[in-house]
């Protein structure tokens, strides 16, 4: 066995074969089109492999994005496509990958882990459900006909810088360059997404991706909405048009906890969402660096002497919260719920929880097209 190490070029073919034996992808992609996206530097760099007999068998492949809360950058990582080939599974190939992949996000700088999935690997490295998201089934017969001038068009990954000012917009969202469609990964369009913007007279006012259920390619008349930007009133005036332009029965509709405004347009309309967690698993990497970087945002909730009184620390198995006197010792299991909301969290009393009530839930995006 070698490894855990970072793959090298010359070893992405016969990763991306054995990927392809772990995975579905070559019901969608050509070979030589996966070794051509994963041959690029920010892919191979960022993979870590354990090799058998020259050939890589198991793999994690990381990617670092900032988020922006209210201004706040944070620094996360995410993984994806973690597996063991077939043959070498048992041996705790995957276990000691993803411990080391931990190690190198929190020397990265990474404050919170994302996971796209929640196995129980992930769960014994203590990922866990987190983060507030509304879900809303929304079908063409709950709206009835639309009665502005808006238009509804599907756009392509090019036409992103037209689209950017409304992303960049959004109070919680991912920090992405203008080019950052071209440095995805053959597997983020698995989901076939499609993006729709609307506008009226020309001018972009709202967008919004559309992909297939995961694993339901035969519904092709039901599409999640797992990333909008921009005006919800014009999303949600032109959704007839887009159920008719787009061919579609029912948009599940993926609503963060944060965003008061759509949850009431979807209300008034008599849809109620249903509550959920953020998709995938969360653990939070570096609980201390992460409320350094979001200061700003705590000091427009708490007073000075709350700010001063409040304290954060981490060690391998738990978090600590303090203020003054009192303090609360969690697992980091409990953490990520407790942070960024979502059940699991522990109980809070006295005047911690008084402080600690007025900061969390830290709003928090889901990935949209920074899934991996």
């Amino acid at each position: 066995m070698d490894g855990p190490r970072q793959v090298r070029k010359d070893e992405v073919g016969d990763l991306v074969d054995v990927l392809s034996d772990i995975f579905p992808f070559r019901e969608w992609y050509s070979r030589d089109y996966m070794v051509s996206r994963m041959s690029r530097a920010r892919s191979w760099r960022e993979t870590l492999v354990i090799v058998e007999d020259g050939r890589p068998v198991s793999h994690i492949r990381t990617v670092y994005n900032n988020v922006s809360i209210y201004g706040c950058r944070v620094k996360v990582a995410s993984i994806g496509s973690v597996g063991t080939h077939p043959d070498c599974r048992g041996r705790g190939y995957a276990g000691a990958i993803l411990k080391q992949t931990m190690e190198q996000m929190v020397k990265r700088g990474a404050k919170v882990l994302i996971v796209s999935g929640g196995r129980s690997l992930y769960r014994r490295a203590n990922c866990v459900p987190a983060g507030r998201r509304y879900e809303a089934e929304v079908r063409s017969a709950d709206l009835g006909g639309q009665t502005s001038d808006l238009t509804v068009r599907q756009v392509t990954p090019e036409e992103w810088p037209a689209l950017a000012p409304l992303h960049q917009a959004e109070n919680v969202r991912f920090v992405r360059n203008v080019g950052f469609f071209s440095g995805l990964v053959f597997w983020w369009d698995c989901q076939y997404p499609q993006i729709w913007v609307v506008e009226s007279r020309g001018e972009p006012l709202a967008y919004v991706s559309l992909a297939l259920v995961w694993g339901k390619e035969s519904e092709k008349r039901r599409r999640v909405a797992a990333e909008y930007a921009g005006s919800r009133a014009a999303l949600m005036d032109a959704l007839p048009t887009l159920f008719e332009a787009a061919d579609l029965q029912v948009i599940s509709l993926e609503v963060l906890g944060h965003d008061a405004e759509l949850l009431y347009l979807l209300r008034q309309r008599e849809i109620v969402p249903r509550t959920k967690t953020l998709s995938g698993t969360h653990r939070i990497l570096d609980l201390p660096g992460m409320m350094r970087r979001l200061r700003p945002y705590l000091a427009e909730r708490l007073p000075r002497v709350d700010m001063r009184r409040l304290r954060f620390d981490q060690t391998e198995e738990q978090c600590v919260f303090s203020y003054g006197d009192e303090r609360l010792e969690c697992g980091l299991s409990e953490a990520a719920p407790l942070v960024l909301g979502g059940p699991g969290a522990p109980k809070v009393t006295g005047e911690l929880e008084r402080v600690l009530s007025a900061i969390f839930p830290v709003p928090f995006p889901t990935p949209g097209f920074n899934y991996i």
